[in-house]
Parts: C-alpha cells; sequence; structure tokens
C-alpha cells in the first residue's frame, strides 16, 4: 500500500493570513446580503391621507391644486391622487370619497 503524505502548509505572514480571513468573511456576508436582500431599506413613516368629499363641480385638477405643496407640480398631484385612488379623472361623482396624500 501506498502511504499518501499529506502536505504541510506553513503561515508566513500572520498579519496577512488574518487580513485576508477578514476580507473573505467582509465579502460572504456582503453577498449573503444582497442575495437574501436583508440590505433592503424600507420606510419606517407611514403614509397619512386626508378624506376629501366630493362635491358637485370639483375636479381633480382643483383639488390637486388646494392640497399640493407649493413646489409640486399639479399634473403629478392630480397623477398621485389618482393611483391612489385607483380612479381616473372622469370617475368622480359628487359624494365620492377620496384620499389625498398628505405629503402631496
Amino acid at each position: 500500500m501506498r502511504s499518501h503524505k499529506r502536505k504541510k502548509y506553513k503561515i508566513s505572514s500572520k498579519l496577512r493570513f488574518i487580513t485576508s480571513i477578514v476580507v473573505m468573511a467582509g465579502l460572504s456576508i456582503g453577498i449573503l446580503g444582497a442575495v437574501s436582500g436583508l440590505n433592503i431599506s424600507r420606510a419606517v413613516t407611514k403614509q397619512e391621507y386626508i378624506k376629501v368629499e366630493i362635491c358637485y363641480g370639483d375636479t381633480l385638477w382643483n383639488i390637486a391644486n388646494t392640497y399640493k405643496s407649493d413646489d409640486t407640480d399639479t399634473r403629478k398631484a392630480v397623477y398621485e391622487i389618482c393611483r391612489t385612488n385607483d380612479i381616473e379623472a372622469s370617475d368622480l361623482i359628487p359624494g365620492m370619497i377620496i384620499s389625498i396624500p398628505e405629503d402631496l
């Protein structure tokens, strides 16, 4: 029978060995986090809404102009109101209640 001799390895520089272990561990943790989705941030604030009842003659344009901030484009505000309520501008009817995002 042949006996296999194991090759012996010698660490020539402890600092280089420890550095390489730390780098490999960091890369492994980073890759694991990216693959598992642990690095995705989520909003910690809950979106707040203002409830508005539609009256005869109301338009989304007028409602958006009333509730939007000064630096928000009215078209963007109308789009956000439609998206939030899953409606189109032509869907408005008196008595309907819609939600307006507070940070519009």
